[in-house]
């Protein structure tokens, strides 16, 4: 009776102790020694998470091939041929993609944003899809905590986040799509009418706190207004899809069909605000 006793008074003072420094890492989370540990543990998974993503990138062919059997070994050359022809297309296309983007973010580089960084998305948690994705690159490639991150959307950039962890080699972004991210706006054009552009942890963004007698209008683009200095100015987020009342019936809000849908993200460019 008395070692079931214990075990329970054991437990409870774990469990009391894991809370408790659960509530020290919430309370400090901006402190830089809790800022230090995350870094930390980001390091230490950052390779595998890389060597994840190439595992599951591995080509069908390959696995065709090892899942052949004796009984059809006469016709793996021809199906294997095909398939690996077909994956050899893909993976060109792919490249091929992949460099224009890349081109497309020197040009970037070289005309509006030369402190740059260009940086491959190579992590992203499925529980926490619209709200945070990983990158190769950290402080020492000069990455800091609240750096802009933005992606090529057609023919110039949109917004995708900002830095929220730097690590050594590596950084994580708070996507704009997370419900805590908050961006200062403006309507593009004549109306300049401003309002905060918020997340709903999915594919909508809303722009929020306009006025009842508001001239915004659907199909309206919604760019940074640069207020608070947090991002640079008339960076675009997204599109006027619809207009209403908040909930609280006091302001219209619009919901935005995002300039960058998160999804596909695979380069982005970080706009490097510190020497």
């Amino acid at each position: 009776m008395d070692w079931e006793l214990y075990e329970q008074q054991r437990a409870t003072l774990v469990f009391i102790g894991v809370a408790f420094v659960c509530f020290l890492l919430l309370a400090f989370q901006r402190s830089s020694a809790v800022q230090h540990i995350k870094a930390f543990f980001v390091g230490c998974t950052f390779p595998t998470q890389r060597l994840f993503s190439q595992m599951t990138a591995a080509s069908p062919a390959e696995k065709n091939v090892v899942s052949a059997t004796p009984l059809v070994d006469s016709l793996v050359p021809s199906v294997g041929t095909v398939d690996m022809h077909a994956e050899q297309s893909r993976a060109l296309r792919v490249l091929a993609e992949e460099n224009a983007r890349l081109n497309e973010l020197l040009e970037l580089k070289r005309d509006r944003w030369p402190r740059l960084i260009s940086a491959h998305v190579v992590g992203r948690d499925p529980q926490k899809w619209f709200q945070e994705v990983l990158l190769d690159k950290g402080q020492e490639d000069g990455v800091h905590m609240e750096d802009p991150v933005i992606a090529m959307a057609g023919s110039r950039e949109a917004l995708v986040g900002r830095i929220v962890e730097a690590g050594t080699h590596s950084s994580r972004v708070m996507l704009i799509h997370d419900s805590l991210s908050s961006v200062a706006a403006v309507v593009s054009g004549s109306k300049g009418e401003d309002g905060v552009v918020e997340g709903s942890n999915s594919h909508d963004l809303y722009l929020r706190y306009l006025s009842r007698d508001s001239q915004v209008k659907i199909g309206d683009l919604v760019v940074t207004s640069g207020l608070g200095k947090m991002f640079p100015e008339g960076v675009p987020i997204g599109w006027v899809q619809e207009m209403g009342l908040d909930p609280r019936q006091l302001f219209l809000q619009a919901r935005l069909r995002p300039a960058i849908v998160s999804h596909p993200l695979r380069l982005v460019g970080i706009l490097v605000k510190h020497e």
